[in-house]
């Protein structure tokens, strides 16, 4: 439980460090297609998280911001792309 809690605690953290994420599902990806995909977020200054649908969407429920809408979303593999560029 308290791991749980530091992660997510993490998670807010991270999200709030960044103006703009994406959300993605990258469980298709083999271990190489991950690793480029990886290497070409780096390349864009942009980050990479894996996460457990349930910590991140504990992490956003935790926001000033009101993100019900995306929580339908939090299906299967969610990876999170961070960055503070928006596209």
């Amino acid at each position: 439980k308290e791991d749980k809690s530091a992660i997510i605690k993490q998670l807010e953290s991270t999200l709030n460090e960044y103006a703009h994420f994406y959300l993605t599902d990258i469980g298709d990806l083999n271990a190489a297609q991950t690793s480029e995909l990886r290497r070409v977020c780096y390349k864009q200054d942009i980050k990479l998280v894996v996460v457990k649908n349930t910590l991140l969407q504990k992490a956003l429920e935790s926001s000033s911001v009101d993100f019900t809408e995306i929580y339908g979303s939090l299906t299967g593999a969610t990876s999170i792309l961070l960055s503070n560029v928006g596209n």
